[in-house]
């Protein structure tokens, strides 16, 4: 079991890339779709400054990752590898589908923020196994 501390640093500083990451991806137009335009679909502060849509959108990243750590955790003792290949394309397919509802829209324009999705998946992934084994197996 992890400590509290290490739980909120490792899912904040994870978050964080990955927002990060979005807002890159955004800027540089490798993705076609931005990922602040939830908070228009949802009618989440719809006309607020972009720098709260991106805290609510890190908020949101931040709540996703703790519940990846959760299921990191209950799996475990599977090779981190195959466990974070398995999660970051169901997390893939899952976001084109509430994009584009449809796959039809999977194309060279995926891959920047699947690969995204992937290295998070891997880095939790492996964090997890390393505290694990390392860390907690020691006390």
């Amino acid at each position: 079991m992890m400590k509290g501390s290490h739980f909120f640093w490792i899912s904040t500083i994870h978050a964080l890339f990955f927002t990060l990451i979005l807002a890159f991806l955004s800027k540089f137009k490798f993705v076609p779709w931005k990922p602040v335009n939830w908070t228009k679909t949802l009618y989440i502060a719809p006309q607020a400054h972009f720098g709260v849509k991106w805290i609510l959108t890190f908020v949101v990243v931040l709540i996703a990752v703790v519940g990846l750590i959760g299921l990191f955790m209950l799996i475990k003792k599977m090779p981190a590898i195959a466990t974070s290949i398995v999660v970051g394309v169901a997390i893939w397919l899952m976001l084109e589908w509430a994009i584009y509802q449809d796959f039809s829209h999977i194309s060279w324009n995926s891959i920047p923020i699947a690969t995204s999705i992937l290295m998070i998946c891997r880095g939790l992934a492996e964090t997890i196994s390393y505290y694990d084994r390392e860390v907690y197996d020691e006390n």
